[in-house]
C-alpha cells in the first residue's frame, strides 16, 4: 500500500498528531524525547501545531463517555484484549484522539457541531422534565410534554411537539430556533416559554428577545420581535397573532405547578389540564369548547377546580372511573370563578 501524501501544511499537523500519541506511551525511550525537542526547534510552525494538537485532543478527551467511545471506535479500532496492556489500552486512546487532530482539528468541530442524529425527550404527565443541551442550553419540560433536538454545524433546532417547554439558550453563533405547529421561534439572545396546544401555540419572553415568524413563511410577512414581559399567541381559527403585555412570573407559572390562562377557549384549557390530570377531562358538547375560561388552575387540586366549573359555566360534571365529562346544564347557579 503506498503510503498517504499531505500537503505540506498537513505534514506538519500530522507530525504533530503522531507526536502527541506517541508522548502518550509510557516505555517511550529518552532519544525519541530528544528527537521531539530538536523537530519542535526545526521550524516555529512545529511547535504551534502542537499546541493545536494538544489543545483540541484534551477537548476530544473532555467530550461526553458516549461520544468519546464512538471517536475511539472509529480512530482507534479495538485489538484482542488478550495482547493488549494498560499502556497500549492508552496508546489508542491516544492514537485515536490523533487521528483527529490530524485533520488540524476540522473533524473533531465536525464531530462535535456537525449534524446529529435527532434526539427525543419527553416528560411524564404531571411530570417534569430539565434537558441540558450540548450547547450549554437547556430545556425545561412541563408536564405530557415532547421535544426533538437537532443540532448541525450552522443551527440549533428544536421541535415542540406537544406541550410546554421553558428555553434557556446559552449564546453561540449559530442560530437557535424553536419549531412549534404554525409558528418558528428564533432566539435573539434570551429564555422564554412556548406552549402548544394543538396549532395554538403562545410564546412568552422572559429575558432577551425572540422573533417569531410562521414556519411556512420564508419571507418577512407576519414576523414579529418580542422583548421581555411580552407574549404573542396564535390563534388557528383566525390566523391572528395577538401580543400583550404580561408577568413573566405568571407566564412560566407552570414551574411553580400553576397554570395561567387569560381568555382561552375552553377546549385548549382542558387539553392543558389534562397534562397534569389523573382523569382526563372530556366536553360532550362540541358548543361548550368555545367558551373561555380566564383564571388559574393549581395542578394538585384539579378535581377541585372542575367541581366548581358550573358556577360559573352551564355545564354539568359527569364522573366515570377513567375520566371526567363536561355536559350542557341549561340552568345553573353562578358563583366566584374556579381557581
Amino acid at each position: 500500500m503506498n503510503p498517504p501524501t499531505f500537503a505540506p501544511g498537513q505534514r506538519i499537523e500530522h507530525a504533530a498528531a503522531e507526536w502527541w500519541a506517541r508522548l502518550r506511551d509510557p516505555a517511550l525511550p529518552d532519544q525519541a524525547l530528544a528527537q521531539w525537542t530538536a523537530w519542535l526547534e526545526a521550524d516555529p510552525r512545529h511547535a504551534a501545531a502542537f499546541d493545536r494538537a494538544s489543545a483540541l485532543a484534551e477537548e476530544a478527551a473532555a467530550l461526553r463517555g458516549d461520544h468519546k467511545a464512538d471517536l475511539v471506535a472509529r480512530f482507534a479500532p479495538r485489538t484482542d484484549a488478550r495482547h493488549r496492556g494498560p499502556a497500549r489500552a492508552t496508546l489508542a486512546l491516544a492514537a485515536g484522539l490523533a487521528a483527529v487532530v490530524l485533520l488540524g482539528g476540522g473533524l473533531l468541530l465536525a464531530y462535535r457541531h456537525g449534524p446529529e442524529a435527532p434526539r427525543a425527550y419527553a416528560s411524564e404527565r404531571a411530570g417534569h422534565r430539565d434537558i441540558d443541551l450540548p450547547d450549554g442550553s437547556s430545556i425545561e419540560l412541563g408536564g405530557a410534554t415532547s421535544v426533538t433536538a437537532r443540532y448541525g454545524h450552522d443551527i440549533r433546532a428544536v421541535d415542540l411537539d406537544a406541550g410546554e417547554a421553558f428555553f434557556r439558550v446559552a449564546h453561540a453563533e449559530r442560530p437557535f430556533i424553536v419549531t412549534a405547529g404554525p409558528l418558528r421561534i428564533r432566539d435573539l439572545g434570551t429564555a422564554f416559554n412556548v406552549r402548544r396546544t394543538g396549532d395554538r401555540v403562545t410564546v412568552a419572553v422572559t429575558e432577551g428577545r425572540v422573533r417569531v415568524s410562521p414556519s411556512a413563511d420564508e419571507g418577512d410577512g407576519g414576523t414579529v420581535e418580542l422583548g421581555a414581559g411580552r407574549e404573542v399567541s396564535f390563534d388557528p381559527e383566525t390566523r391572528a397573532m395577538r401580543i400583550l403585555d404580561i408577568d413573566p412570573v405568571a407566564a412560566t407559572a407552570w414551574r411553580e405547578h400553576r397554570l395561567e390562562f387569560v381568555n382561552e377557549p375552553l377546549s385548549s384549557v382542558l387539553e392543558n389540564v389534562n397534562r397534569y390530570s389523573v382523569r382526563p377531562i372530556r366536553v360532550a358538547d362540541p358548543a361548550l369548547s368555545r367558551l373561555t375560561f380566564t383564571g388559574t388552575v393549581q395542578v394538585d387540586t384539579i378535581d377541585s377546580w372542575v367541581a366548581a366549573l358550573p358556577r360559573v359555566f352551564p355545564v354539568r360534571v359527569d364522573t366515570y372511573a377513567d375520566h371526567l365529562e363536561l355536559t350542557r346544564q341549561t340552568s345553573m347557579a353562578r358563583g366566584p370563578k374556579p381557581r
